[in-house]
């Protein structure tokens, strides 16, 4: 497809041509990776709008479909039209998008799909030079195919929800503190950058072959992917995973989350010259050099009384000074940043780790690229599409298409 572009950074994946129809957040996701690389990213939605733009968070708590920061920062460095699939007129454009593009990623169900005549064997026959990339909670085959799911669904059935809190900072009370799930969306952006992979992996192949594919991804499955350590145990020890604290689940000791002065902080000592470390970190208390702690097996035994040791000594020390000690005596120990902290960092003001981008009429900071390339750099080369806003500029009669 050609579109207008406006003057911008070109990316190393410029000439790149991506379709997305998607919502949420695990296709929009995976289309970003593309857009803000400098593919020519076209996101289709449906008249109601992707269902993240009522989601916010919005500028003053304000309910504006125009101005959600998920929306914002999830398709950023795309265009956007919007069609009802449900007409004929509808399929006629989606198909005019699809015969140009390179990359066709989704996460529409596989019945609704079928149902507007844009299931992916039907697309293979259509558009052979075509990689489309389908993702759905379960994938296309297996016992649970057919059920339906959404980001909370295959994060927990994925084994992640299970093992949070997990090692260091094991649950006390497994009815106190149950499986959590953090207040973003792992399970689709996970899906998402599995998605852009598998994608960008299928472009270079088809360099060599000349021909498309058809991609699945499965939420569930990307979600299980990231559990090497609690997988392999259960393979491999046949053991059931015990989410207490304790020191099977929370590794050789010490191994603990524990509070500081202002906040938390994780002290890791798992290797005997790690503790001989510590202990001189710590200044060579007594306690620390008696027989009850001289050895792992020790430490192990007295895992209890040693939290309570060590958390007398972290709550006299900030999380910047723990940091200090632990690169000075070389110690995997470190704090926990909130989210503001991290925010207001120097390390992220000078790595440019957010931008600011004007939300609603409020400006606020949305994270950029996670990796710096010297020749071509992240660049906003727009901002997140209104709906429909680019309906004329990639759909009209002064488009051009092959």
């Amino acid at each position: 497809m050609t579109v207008q572009s406006q003057p911008t950074v070109s990316g190393p994946l410029t000439g790149l041509s991506v379709v997305e129809l998607g919502d949420g957040t695990a296709a929009p996701y995976a289309a970003k990776m593309f857009g803000d690389l400098g593919a020519e990213v076209v996101k289709v939605e449906f008249p109601e709008g992707d269902s993240t733009r009522r989601r916010g968070p919005f500028p003053g708590g304000r309910v504006d479909p125009e101005a959600s920061g998920l929306f914002m920062y999830l398709n950023i460095n795309k265009y956007g039209v919007s069609f009802d699939l449900d007409i004929d007129d509808g399929r006629t454009k989606l198909g005019r998008l699809l015969a140009e593009a390179d990359v066709f990623v989704t996460n529409l169900s596989a019945s609704r799909l079928q149902d507007a005549g844009f299931a992916p064997v039907d697309l293979r026959r259509r558009f052979p030079s075509l990689v489309i990339t389908a993702i759905s909670p379960f994938g296309p085959d297996g016992r649970w195919a057919g059920r339906k799911g959404d980001e909370l669904v295959t994060y927990a059935m994925g084994g992640m929800a299970y093992s949070t809190p997990g090692m260091p900072d094991a649950a006390e009370d497994l009815y106190e503190e149950p499986p959590l799930h953090p207040s973003c969306f792992v399970a689709g952006t996970i899906a998402g950058l599995v998605a852009a992979t598998a994608s960008m992996t299928a472009i270079t192949g088809r360099r060599r072959t000349g021909e498309g594919c058809h991609i699945e991804v499965s939420e569930h499955a990307a979600v299980a992917s990231m559990q090497i350590r609690d997988v392999m145990t259960s393979s491999y020890a046949g053991g059931h995973y015990n989410r207490l604290l304790n020191p099977t689940t929370i590794g050789r000791m010490p191994n603990f989350y524990l509070p500081c002065h202002d906040g938390y902080v994780t002290v890791a000592a798992p290797m005997d010259i790690h503790w001989q470390r510590l202990v001189e970190a710590m200044g060579n208390p007594d306690w620390a050099l008696s027989e009850d702690y001289a050895t792992g097996a020790a430490r192990t035994r007295n895992w209890v009384m040693l939290r309570l040791k060590l958390i007398e000594w972290t709550m006299t020390l900030s999380g910047d000074e723990v940091y200090v000690l632990a690169e000075k005596y070389q110690l995997p120990m470190f704090p926990f940043y909130s989210i503001r902290r991290m925010v207001d960092s120097d390390h992220s003001r000078e790595r440019r780790t957010l931008v600011e981008v004007n939300i609603g009429g409020r400006m606020a900071r949305m994270p950029t690229s996670p990796y710096i390339m010297g020749v071509t750099p992240w660049a906003l080369r727009r901002p997140a599409p209104h709906l429909g806003e680019h309906n004329d500029t990639v759909l009209g009669a002064g488009a051009a298409y092959a």
